[in-house]
């Protein structure tokens, strides 16, 4: 029997192991996996982001009425998240800007112990600011909460929350540029303030100085002889003033007498006393020549045109002023004397008169203003004059003796200029070449 190749035998066995081998590399390999630390973070990042996404899209579903909670409680934003969730979710809700355009003026009274919520909703109730939020923002800001000084004041939509704020706290505001028109009377002073944004009140200014309180007066020497009862009228100097927004009453008040006093001199003063007058007489006098006179030159004239008609009353006017401003003012404080201040501004406070002067009938109240029919001074001033006027009075030109004027119309122009005449025949002679010159249209 023929024995098998050893050398086949061992290449069999070598063969089969490697068919072996290829057969265990087929197959894959199952290897046994374990979580590490990369793979947990990024699994916990996930659910913190899903649950951000979740605790987001909540709070934006709840914002509305979040914030609409907030706004009925706008002390709330001295917590600050919730100052934050309100610059987060509508910053424009405490911007500082006014509540519109409008300049007109609202009176608001914060009573004693009223919180700065309750003051909000008092001006978001009269138009004052539109947000309560802003406002409150704006106490904030200012520097501290329950501040807020009670009185009077006079607001106007046109005021920033941060300026309304600084109101109510009497605190320097911005300079308010305010200029007063010489010849005007006190309620168009008055009517005027009530344009600006001075934060005043305007019926307490008014009630200051239609009656001035004796300590008021005591601080000016120039109205040591103003008659008991009388108002500042003629007092309150026309000039341009810069003057702080939150400014009281009496403050305003005190800074035109002030003023006036600077503008009086002490020579015109010994001036006025040489005529034999008074302060007050001398700024009455003065009221009269202001609403009548444009050119200054004149002003001395007509001064002492009527001067000489007071001094002298056995000639042709009686001791008469025959003044026609005098009579505007009475037919004027009578018609519209009882008007409420906020329309004191639009009213015609000098009108034409429709009548001979010696014909107008005034009230028996005012009858001392009918200076065709009554003779001397009228029983105050009736506008507040410059002090060229006063000065005029002081030192009234006598030179010509005039008792007469008429406005003047050269080369068929008014330029404010009149003619003066000593005697009536000249006067109507005068009266006849001004009509020549403008024929009446």
């Amino acid at each position: 029997m023929t024995q098998p190749d050893p050398r086949w035998d061992k290449n069999e066995r070598r063969n089969a192991r490697i068919r072996e081998l290829r057969d265990q590399r087929d197959v894959p390999i199952r290897r046994r996996r374990s979580f590490q630390p990369l793979t947990i973070l990024a699994w916990f990042a996930g659910v913190i982001a899903l649950v951000g996404v979740l605790v987001f899209v909540g709070l934006l579903a709840l914002s509305p009425r979040l914030f609409a909670w907030i706004e009925e409680h706008p002390g709330s934003i001295e917590q600050g998240f919730v100052r934050d969730f309100v610059e987060w979710y509508k910053p424009d809700a405490l911007a500082d800007v006014p509540a519109g355009e409008d300049g007109r003026r609202i009176t608001i009274e914060v009573v004693a112990g009223a919180n700065d919520s309750e003051i909000g909703q008092l001006l978001f109730e009269k138009g004052v600011i539109s947000s309560r939020l802003a406002f409150q923002h704006a106490v904030l800001n200012a520097g501290r909460s329950g501040d807020l000084q009670a009185g009077v004041y006079d607001l106007s939509p046109s005021l920033r929350p941060s300026q309304i704020v600084a109101a109510l706290k009497q605190e320097a505001g911005e300079e308010v540029t305010v200029t007063l028109i010489e010849g005007w009377r006190l309620e168009q002073v008055v009517g005027y303030l009530g344009t600006t944004k001075l934060t005043m009140n305007l019926d307490e200014f008014a009630a200051l100085a239609k009656d001035p309180p004796a300590d008021l007066i005591a601080d000016f020497d120039f109205l040591a002889d103003l008659p008991q009862g009388r108002s500042l009228e003629g007092y309150l100097y026309p000039d341009t003033y810069r003057i702080d927004a939150n400014d009281t009453a009496r403050q305003v008040l005190e800074k035109l007498l002030s003023t006036f006093g600077e503008r009086l001199t002490q020579e015109m003063r010994d001036q006025i006393a040489a005529e034999g007058l008074m302060i007050d007489q001398a700024v009455t006098l003065a009221s009269i020549v202001e609403r009548e006179a444009v050119l200054d030159a004149e002003r001395p004239i007509i001064a002492g045109v009527y001067l000489n008609r007071i001094n002298n009353p056995n000639a042709g006017t009686v001791g008469l002023l025959n003044a026609d401003p005098t009579l505007q003012y009475g037919l004027s404080s009578a018609e519209f004397g009882t008007q409420p201040i906020s329309e004191w501004q639009g009213i015609e406070w000098w009108p034409q008169l429709q009548t001979a002067g010696g014909d107008v009938v005034l009230p028996d109240e005012l009858a001392g203003f009918q200076s065709y029919v009554v003779k001397g001074l009228p029983p105050s001033p009736i506008a507040s004059p410059r002090i060229a006027s006063i000065a005029g009075v002081a030192a009234p030109d006598l030179t010509g003796g005039y008792f007469y004027f008429v406005a003047a119309c050269p080369g068929g122009v008014r330029d404010g200029s009149h003619y003066f005449a000593a005697t009536l025949p000249e006067h109507n002679a005068n009266i006849a070449k001004a009509n020549a010159e403008c024929p009446a249209t």
